[in-house]
């Protein structure tokens, strides 16, 4: 007589096998969601990079002006929808000794060189805003990229290494970030990180550290949520060129502009629902490391699928609509 025996579903084996350790397929379809997002927000920020060169350049021009003795009418007003970075720049009064001359034919250019403006002239680097944007994204990628060494069972030392990289990118992005709302999440991450590295250099066992690793989720949850909360601040910078004379310029031209504004505005408001999703993502694998609120991996695949799925469409709407408003 043949004897039949109950298998049980795939997800509860995977799950009942994982019950004492690191929830590895969790943790990758997490990763995956995550470059993903990263790799659909990456033209979003390189426009901003060149938003923030043309706002810096202006800013630096009119310093340079009022040094001369110059108006200094158009000041404000574009410190009023700029970055931080970008208004610090327009309303201080630093590199007194760069001047604006003016030539034959009302042509205008500064005399000397400030220092502090490098990255606003140089195509080989971020400007400094953005730059702390990319990088502070970049260090919820780095704390992703931890879960996995440690959920993969990697030997400590790359846990270790990945942990040391994470802590000096993230108090590398904070000297960038400054006295923002990002520099104040970045902060508590890197304090929150700290203990964690100083277990690794102990040579804590995976489990150990894979516990105090998760304790620092709140801390990276609180960047993600910053990151959410500078979307005004980059969609004034991305469109600022474009409001810039808006009710002087032709209608076709008005047009134009705010077709390229419109465009701004949905890929920030993309942005900001990739990052909701992403942050229920980390939250809800955060959940798996315990073992009474694992959630099914049904759940956390439909999840991961979704976002991925919704950051390829925003990147390809995205590119075709950035062609389309050139």
């Amino acid at each position: 007589m043949i004897r039949w025996h109950y298998f049980p579903p795939l997800a509860a084996v995977l799950l009942a096998a994982c019950a004492s350790a690191p929830p590895l397929t969790e943790v990758r379809l997490v990763a995956k969601a995550f470059e993903d997002l990263d790799a659909a927000s990456a033209p979003l920020l390189d426009d901003l990079a060149v938003a923030e060169r043309a706002q810096g350049r202006s800013n630096a021009q009119e310093r340079a002006r009022n040094h001369s003795g110059g108006s200094a009418a158009a000041a404000p007003a574009a410190a009023t929808t700029s970055t931080a970075a970008a208004t610090a720049a327009a309303v201080t009064d630093r590199c007194p000794h760069v001047l604006e001359v003016t030539g034959a034919g009302g042509a205008s250019v500064q005399r000397g060189y400030c220092l502090d403006d490098s990255y606003y002239y140089s195509e080989l680097a971020d400007p400094p805003a953005t730059a702390a944007f990319r990088r502070s994204l970049a260090a919820v990628g780095d704390y992703t990229e931890v879960l996995v060494i440690l959920a993969e069972g990697r030997n400590i030392e790359a846990a270790q290494a990945q942990l040391q990289s994470l802590a000096g990118n993230v108090g590398s992005t904070l000297e960038l970030a400054g006295a923002t709302g990002i520099g104040t999440a970045l902060s508590g991450f890197s304090a929150a990180l700290q203990p964690v590295v100083a277990l690794a250099a102990k040579r804590a066992n995976a489990r150990e550290l894979a516990r105090n690793v998760k304790d620092v989720a709140p801390q990276a949850l609180a960047v993600i949520e910053q990151l959410r909360n500078t979307a005004p601040t980059l969609f004034n910078t991305l469109t600022e060129q474009s409001l810039r004379g808006f009710q002087r310029v032709s209608e076709d031209a008005a047009k134009v502009r705010a077709g390229r504004i419109e465009t701004y505005r949905g890929a920030i408001a993309n942005y900001v629902v990739l990052l909701d999703q992403y942050r229920q993502l980390l939250t809800q694998l955060v959940a798996s490391y315990d073992e009474n609120g694992r959630p099914t991996l049904a759940g956390l695949a439909e999840r991961s699928a979704q976002l991925s799925a919704q950051a390829d469409t925003w990147r390809r709407t995205f590119t075709a609509l950035r062609r389309g408003t050139d």
